[in-house]
This record gives structure tokens, C-alpha cells and sequence, in this order.
């Protein structure tokens, strides 16, 4: 029989056949879902209900935060009536009037990252996403903990950005290019949160019947 350093063949096979133990899925990080957000918020130009509730996702599994899209029942109801109940996103978006998306983080997250996300859109001037980044980054310091909420208000005219982190507004941007943007990335053909626009298709006819 051959041997290796005290080994036989025999040994060195048998060893290479043993699998290591796999972790317990129990032992797996775990991000838990955001809470709900509120069914009303009031604003200076009045009161917004909650459209749709959705949430943003890594890799459709590691939850990063809960979206509640905001506007005027006014809004609402006529977007409800013209779509039919189906695409109500893309009729809410035409609506105007003021607007909101409240993100509830699920888990910790480093201010950059937040902010390169939400600076992602297209056709808005570099100064500007420069300037919009440095908002959300003054506005958040270093992170955002769980559980911690952003706001994003958008003016009824179609051009001011209003930025609230922790429940303290942070500044304003004033760019058409990025009010439209923004709203697009939340209500557009493709969204950061699909189950926020399928959400709107079924919570928005319910308040056009109240």
C-alpha cells in the first residue's frame, strides 16, 4: 500500500469525500421588512393619502427599505378613473399637484450609497446631481439606521424637490430635469419597486369608491 506523510491512499480519499457542514439557515443574517407606512401625512398645501406601498430590494432578496408613494385624493381618483385600475402609476404621475415617496430603511446603510442611488437618474445636469448629492449627504451625516425615514416631496408645479431625512427637512433642489427624474424612478416604466406600482393598481380604485 502507498503512502503519503503517514497517510494511506485509502485515508487521502476519504478525506477529500467529506463535506463540511452547512451553516443553519438560522445562523444567516436577516433583514425584517420595514414598518407600514402611515395612510395620510398632512403638508403645507394640505394632505396626501398613501397610493401604494412597495419595497426596494438587493438581488430581489435583501430588503433596503419601504417605499409609501403619497398624493391628493383629488389626484388619486382621477388616475383611478382613467387608467381603469391598471397602469394607475403613469396616470398619478401626469396627476401634477403635490406628491411625496417616504423610504423606511429595513436595515443600516452608508449615506454615499444612498445618495448615489437616488442621484441616478438621467437627463439632469451634472452640477446639479453634484449639488443633489451633497444634499443628501449633509442632510443624512454618515448613514441611515434602520428604521430611520426619508422624504422626498415633489411640488405641485413640476420643479422643487423638497428633501426631509429623520423627519427634518434638509434643503430643496429647484430642477424640472430631477422633479421629473425622481418621480420616474418610483413611477416610470421601469421602477426601483415593482410591487409598489402593482400596489397602486389595487390600493388607489379602493379610494376612488369611498
Amino acid at each position: 500500500m502507498c503512502v503519503w506523510k503517514g497517510l494511506s491512499i485509502e485515508r487521502i480519499a476519504s478525506r477529500r469525500h467529506q463535506h463540511r457542514p452547512l451553516r443553519s439557515l438560522s445562523s444567516q443574517p436577516s433583514v425584517s421588512p420595514p414598518p407600514p407606512p402611515p395612510q395620510s401625512f398632512d403638508i403645507g398645501g394640505g394632505q396626501l393619502l398613501l397610493a401604494g406601498v412597495g419595497t426596494r430590494a438587493k438581488a430581489a432578496v435583501v430588503k433596503i427599505y419601504g417605499a409609501g408613494y403619497y398624493a391628493s385624493e383629488k389626484v388619486l381618483k382621477e388616475a383611478a378613473t382613467k387608467s381603469g385600475g391598471k397602469g394607475v402609476a403613469k396616470e398619478v404621475i401626469k396627476g401634477g399637484g403635490t406628491q411625496a415617496v417616504v423610504l423606511t430603511f429595513a436595515m443600516g446603510i452608508g449615506a454615499g450609497k444612498v445618495a448615489e442611488a437616488l442621484s441616478g437618474v438621467g437627463g439632469v445636469a451634472p452640477d446639479v446631481i453634484t449639488t443633489f448629492q451633497k444634499l443628501l449627504l449633509d442632510g443624512m451625516g454618515g448613514s441611515m439606521k434602520k428604521g430611520e425615514s426619508m422624504t422626498l416631496e415633489f411640488g405641485p408645479r413640476g420643479e422643487v424637490v423638497l428633501v426631509t431625512v429623520r423627519g427634518k427637512k434638509v434643503g430643496e433642489m429647484k430642477d424640472k430635469a430631477l422633479h421629473a427624474g425622481l418621480k420616474e424612478m418610483y413611477l416610470g416604466a421601469k421602477p426601483v419597486s415593482q410591487t409598489l406600482v402593482r400596489d397602486m393598481d389595487v390600493r388607489v380604485p379602493q379610494i376612488e369608491e369611498r
